[in-house]
């Protein structure tokens, strides 16, 4: 019976999602009714307010309690429910069991559904001073809400029961997830993808107003874009980390469409966050930053389609049901038409909108900031066509062909590199008054080709080397001298923190991934007790194998003795061969020995012998400042964000008071 009330909940959530996106049509022909000559397209009627902000909190607790129900029933291991059969095991650990209501397709959507319905309620609450702008954006939200609800009740509906034939115990979760990256990699990417939604709807509301509170509106997405921002680079960073420790391969970027797919937002939502800055210093570039904000939402939905419709074949791909790929592709053709259209009948007052009173310094700072953002816009677009392009090629020719690592290091390195010399020029022209810029630029300039020659030509490496060095380089030689000259001129504050420690993981993260892909270290051997090699400096000795018992499988351990030059032995790596018990499926778990300067990883592969097994050796200098650049992205982000909120609060009080003032004065009057 629980199973059905969570279908109940899901049903009063799609009826309320369907009378939101119409309340403010209907709201609108009443208003005319009453006063054809004053009626205003789109605008309701103030009254009708307080029932739509009612209504979306309604909805988002029908959705929250339709989610709960669903990890109740896979904590109790309800497998009379198809996605608890499908996707949990009396075996499984409870953490794995909770995390498995976004473990699989339905449940992800519904996690989907319900984040976007939750910061749906907070955004109205925040902008509950702004109804009309609200009133805008509940019914756009809603439309999208109207729509993934029914792609869920009728295509991926998650509390479908098997009745009458109930297993006696579930298929289990694919072993793949079983790791701790489950629980906080897919709930990351997802909030990236509802700060996203949240925007385009928001978009579309500020499309809808636009007037004297467009500029006021399209600043309450600031935060909205960097929350998206925020959790799209943890979401991105955290599954390069768990495919690293978990595929056995030792890869943490493979170029994979299901990595392109989440990697595409990340770059939109990286453009979008220094187009609202834009906007907000500049009073301009309005179009740019509303098309931005419609394609970020377009691309999730993209991504969301190549992912769940069987197009692509990946490990990370969530399922391979056509009818279900149809179904986001048309989810995706409405959306797009919709705010497209709206778009271009409003491109001209967007184009016309604001004022351009700025200088010659800070009009070359805006435009520096624009043309980063263009190339990060070109960069998605690259990537998009490099994991499109093989299913175009299929639909017109028939044939099939793979586009790899090749043609995306080629086309994104070099981009990166572009980007980074942007990135580095746009903050110092803040302080262009200085006499020092100009020698201080060519100087940082010729430091960072000097220094990508003198790494590369010795080495004989190649040319994407090369750009990886100039880049971190250049990038962070200009950091440096903003930090500089922000001390000098007392310009520091927490904005100006935040963009720094953000850039500053950039260059850290351009650092580990040049080192690790030009100067990795590898062997692939056949090994057993007793057996040795020698690699980077390090003496690997294989020392005995072992058994090793799991509630969810049986594995076979490598005891693997690391020595470091003087023969001191400085750890062990423990690599297994895991047999997973309720499917029988095998899985290679890498060991690692982490060190901030380089990993030691050590996988183990099928058995060659009664003792011997194939065994791959990795030295992966530099490969966590990866993930170190990704955390330091991630807390710059939270520094703006923090700042953007206090600012707001501050601008509230000080509008606040000013109001109260001015009454006081009336009355004293």
């Amino acid at each position: 019976m629980i199973a059905e009330i969570g279908l109940l909940l899901l049903i009063i959530a799609l009826v309320i999602s369907a009378s939101l996106s119409l309340l403010p049509l209907f709201s609108h022909f009443a208003a005319k009714r009453r006063a054809p000559n004053k009626a205003i397209l789109g605008q309701c009627e103030p009254k009708l307010n307080p029932y739509i902000a009612l209504l979306t909190h309604l909805n988002t607790l029908a959705l929250c309690g339709a989610f709960a129900i669903l990890v109740y029933v896979l904590v109790v291991s309800d497998f009379s429910v198809a996605y608890v059969a499908n996707h949990s095991n009396t075996q499984l650990p409870m953490i794995f069991k909770v995390a498995a209501a976004w473990g699989g397709h339905e449940g992800s959507m519904l996690l989907w559904i319900v984040a976007t319905a939750v910061l749906a309620s907070i955004f109205v609450v925040k902008n509950r001073n702004k109804p009309q702008f609200c009133s805008h954006f509940s019914a756009a939200i809603a439309l999208i809400l109207l729509g993934f609800l029914a792609f869920l009740l009728f295509t991926s509906n998650p509390f479908e029961r098997l009745l009458p034939n109930i297993p006696v115990e579930g298929r289990d979760l694919n072993p793949i997830l079983q790791d701790i990256g489950l629980v906080f990699h897919p709930p990351l990417l997802f909030m990236g993808y509802v700060g996203l939604t949240i925007c385009f709807a928001a978009t579309i509301a500020c499309l809808l107003d636009t007037g004297k509170q467009l500029h006021n509106n399209m600043l309450s997405l600031r935060p909205w874009a960097l929350f998206a921002w925020i959790t799209l680079t943890g979401g991105n960073a955290f599954g390069s980390w768990w495919a690293y420790n978990e595929l056995g391969w030792g890869g943490w970027w493979f170029w994979d469409p299901v990595e392109n797919a989440s990697f595409i937002p990340w770059l939109v939502a990286t453009a979008y966050v220094h187009s609202l800055w834009l906007t907000q210093t500049q009073r301009r570039f309005y179009a740019s930053t509303a098309f931005i904000g419609l394609l970020g939402f377009s691309l999730c939905l993209l991504g969301t389609f190549l992912v769940r419709s069987g197009v692509v074949q990946s490990v990370h791909a969530f399922a391979s049901d056509p009818s279900r790929g149809i179904s986001i592709l048309t989810l995706l053709f409405v959306s797009c038409c919709g705010g497209y259209t709206l778009f271009v009948a409003k491109y001209s007052m967007l184009a016309n909108q604001g004022v351009n009173n700025r200088n010659a310094q800070t009009n070359t700072a805006a435009m520096s900031v624009f043309l980063g953002i263009l190339l990060l816009v070109i960069a998605a677009l690259s990537v998009l066509l490099g994991t499109c392009y093989p299913l175009i090629f299929d639909v017109l020719f028939g044939r099939t062909i793979s586009v790899g690592a090749p043609y995306f290091n080629s086309l994104f390195i070099p981009m990166v590199a572009l980007i980074s010399i942007v990135m580095g020029l746009a903050p110092c022209l803040r302080f262009k008054q200085q006499a020092s810029f100009k020698p201080i630029m060519l100087a940082a300039a010729a430091i960072s080709f000097g220094a990508s020659l003198a790494v590369t030509l010795p080495l004989a490496l190649g040319f994407q080397a090369a750009l990886g060095v100039f880049a971190a380089c250049f990038l962070a030689i200009t950091l440096g001298y903003c930090a500089y000259q922000a001390i000098k001129t007392s310009q520091i504050n927490s904005r100006f923190i935040g963009m720094f420690i953000a850039h500053l993981g950039l260059v850290v993260s351009i650092i580990g991934a040049t080192v690790v892909s030009n100067f990795e270290q590898e062997e692939l051997l056949r090994m057993g007790p007793g057996q040795g090699k020698e690699l980077a400096g390090y003496t690997f000795i294989y020392r005995s194998t072992e058994q090793v018992s799991h509630p969810s499988y049986e594995a076979i351990q490598a005891n693997i003795e690391v020595q470091d030059s003087l023969e001191n032995t400085i750890s062990f790596i423990t690599p297994q061969r895991r047999t997973f018990n309720t499917n029988a499926m095998q899985l290679s778990a890498a060991g690692v020995y982490r060190q901030w300067y380089g990993d030691l990883y050590v996988s183990m592969g099928q058995a060659l012998s009664d003792s011997e097994y194939l065994i791959r050796i990795n030295y992966k200098p530099l490969v966590s400042w990866i993930w170190l650049g990704a955390i330091l992205m991630m807390f710059g982000g939270v520094v703006s964000m923090l700042n953007k909120a206090l600012v707001t609060r501050r601008q509230y009080s000080v509008t606040k008071t000013s109001k109260t003032v001015k009454q006081e004065a009336t009355h004293a009057m």
